[in-house]
């Protein structure tokens, strides 16, 4: 016997055929109520999938620019605002026990008001090692010249610098620097209006002093020991900001998790209808649906039988709705990148609009939403029946 037929035969003895049939002719009598159900249905899980969908692309994201982030960052303050710090500063983080390296960064943002946009420069040594493996790559940069992304290029273009650009200093004076080359980036980081150039050069268009440097960029051996040694620096330099990795992590966690008021929002929007769909099935019946199963039992059909004529009912309508809402959702998230939706993300958490939204398939997600509505859906379709089918017909169809 073929392999389709043994899977037949199998099904067959599982699934009562003819109650099936009917069950299908059932739905397709009061078709437009149920298309009305299946396309509501459809819409509710789709955008809820695609919020989720959007959530779980952004945290993976983030953590794989985390992953990438040093283990602590100390930033001087002064006047509880951001402040440069001293690259001497190395030596005293370096005879701290556990410490094995400490990078003195330099950048900054500049605006370029032409364009009403912020570029993100990076200082860079041929001598260092940096936490990003893109810093890390071999670049040769001439110390008069900068690296820019295709982002930065397109808009210097526009505004008619092509070989080099004019940077204004705070002190008014123009640093006129060449571009080498360009970056090609992924479009979906944090900020692909980046430019790279020599670490002097970026000093010198900041207007920092010969040893001032951005912040110090710690790397720990043993990574369990990040907060213990977090705060020994803390005491080493009391009036600096100490960011460690974890922390930002957490922190990229909570805005993009549900307990953030996007989220809830849509959470309360998408639940509430679909528990009014569930409530007029809880209700009860109508007199002709209560009339039909008095009718099937006076033909003989047992309580199972009704009730497994409402299982398939169910099955196939809140099966159909949610393949139909996860289908959606993949679709409008990861080949149409999520328009309009995903504006209300970078509107609300300050993202690039030009984001890619890379493809995570989360299992995790595929299960809660299939649990919050296919078996809800099926128990709110036979319960009612259950009440009607456990009374004799007669008292039925009176």
């Amino acid at each position: 016997m073929k392999l389709q037929n043994i899977w037949f035969v199998v099904l067959a003895c599982k699934v009562n055929l003819y109650i099936l049939e009917y069950s299908i002719k059932y739905i397709f009598r009061d078709k437009y109520k149920n298309i009305f159900i299946v396309i509501v249905m459809s819409l509710l899980v789709a955008l809820l999938a695609a919020t989720l969908f959007i959530s779980n692309s952004m945290k993976a994201k983030y953590n794989s620019i985390i992953d990438n982030y040093p283990d602590i960052v100390i930033t001087n303050q002064k006047a509880l605002r951001d402040s440069t710090i001293d690259e001497n500063e190395i030596d005293k983080v370096l005879t701290l026990k556990g410490v094995t390296s400490v990078v003195a960064r330099v950048w900054g943002h500049y605006y370029f008001l032409n364009a009403d946009k912020k570029f993100l420069i990076l200082g860079r040594d041929e001598f260092e090692t940096y936490f990003n493996p893109l810093l890390n790559q071999k670049m040769n940069i001439n110390k008069e010249s900068m690296l820019v992304s295709k982002d930065v290029k397109k808009i210097l273009n526009d505004n008619y610098y092509k070989k080099y650009f004019n940077f204004i200093k705070s002190d008014g004076m123009i640093e006129k620097v060449k571009i080498q080359n360009t970056l090609d980036l992924d479009t979906s980081v944090k900020n692909p209006l980046l430019i790279i150039m020599n670490k002097d050069l970026a000093k010198n268009i900041f207007q920092y002093k010969n040893s001032e440097v951005t912040d110090l960029a710690v790397s720990v051996a043993n990574k369990n020991e990040i907060a213990f040694i977090a705060t020994k620096i803390k005491i080493l330099f009391p009036n600096a900001r100490i960011t460690i990795k974890d922390d930002l992590r957490v922190h990229y966690e909570n805005i993009y998790n549900l307990r953030s008021g996007f989220f809830l929002t849509i959470f309360i929007i998408t639940f509430f209808t679909f528990f009014i769909i569930i409530y007029d099935k809880v209700s009860g019946l109508n007199s002709e649906q209560r009339q039909e199963i008095g009718i099937l039992k006076a033909l003989g059909w047992r309580v199972s039988d009704v009730l497994n004529a409402k299982l398939y009912e169910g099955s196939i309508i809140s099966l159909l709705s949610y393949i139909l809402g996860i289908s959606f959702a993949l679709i409008y998230v990861y080949v149409f990148n999520a328009p309009y939706l995903k504006d209300m993300f970078l509107n609300n958490y300050n993202l690039l609009p030009d984001f890619k939204i890379a493809f995570t398939m989360d299992y995790e997600t595929l299960a809660l939403l299939f649990f919050l509505s296919v078996p809800i859906y099926i128990a709110a379709t036979i319960i009612p029946s259950w009440r009607v089918a456990t009374l004799e017909a007669d008292e039925v169809m009176r």
